[in-house]
């Protein structure tokens, strides 16, 4: 198992970072109670932690642009690929890739994955060479905020975040998620996805929000997490959560 720890400037953000969001939800490791009229025609994205076997990276590599071509075939798409670098909260091995995909709806979703062709593709490619994955199906929050896309030259956060049971953590997290999130730009943190997983896959533990941002640069990260502003909002951050699993790392697509 290789665990990462991150400097403790850079732990200390993290409970920061994940702060713009509106509503917890509880998690457990199966599917959730939603709405099938609530994701109907939304968009799907699929989050996957992907670990390669050694040796295997060639033919996962062949997975991904087989897979991809007939994903987008359906209208979806292989949105950003990350492979983590170092884990700045929890414990947890690291995994070699994280895969973002988006389907139009659910429809589609299953489409794809009943496909024929995807499967034959699947059991070929990915299945050999994949030693763990854990998926989490994901609809989009409903939480309003500026997407921005970023590019290969970026650095990348992936939080899963799973907050405490009660209503009153919920109350203590709205309470100041507003000015967290009106600060953070101020600092180069871009938002590019805040999804709600809905059922998953896999050993790991279905989180209640996944977030994905990118940073200008390393040094606005850590300045961040000095600023008085973002110190003073930590405390109440820290105390709604249950667990945390932060990843930093490079995009590949």
């Amino acid at each position: 198992m290789k665990y990462l720890k991150a400097l403790t400037s850079i732990a200390l953000l993290v409970s920061l970072l994940v702060s713009c969001n509106t509503k917890a939800q509880n998690s457990n490791n199966n599917t959730k109670k939603t709405d099938k009229m609530d994701i109907k025609n939304q968009e799907i994205v699929n989050v996957a932690l992907m670990y390669i076997k050694d040796g295997e990276e060639a033919r996962f590599e062949e997975y991904k642009k087989k897979g991809g071509a007939i994903l987008e075939k359906y209208g979806g798409k292989i949105e950003r690929i990350i492979k983590p670098k170092m884990l700045a909260e929890g414990e947890l091995e690291l995994p070699d890739e994280i895969h973002f995909a988006s389907y139009p709806n659910i429809e589609v979703f299953n489409k794809f994955n009943e496909d024929p062709e995807f499967i034959k593709i699947r059991d070929e490619y990915a299945i050999p060479a994949l030693e763990d994955i854990s998926v989490f199906t994901s609809k989009n929050t409903d939480f309003e905020f500026k997407k921005e896309v970023g590019d290969k030259t970026k650095t990348y956060g992936v939080a899963l975040i799973y907050f405490n049971e009660g209503e009153e953590y919920e109350k203590q997290f709205e309470d100041y998620h507003d000015e967290v999130c009106a600060i953070m730009p101020e600092f180069g943190t871009h938002f590019e996805r805040f999804t709600a997983p809905f059922q998953s896959k896999g050993s790991l533990e279905q989180p209640d929000k996944i977030h994905r941002f990118y940073f200008d640069s390393m040094e606005g990260l850590q300045q961040m997490g000095t600023d008085e502003r973002m110190q003073a909002l930590f405390p109440k951050r820290d105390a709604s959560l249950k667990n945390l699993y932060f990843f930093i790392g490079e995009a590949s697509l």
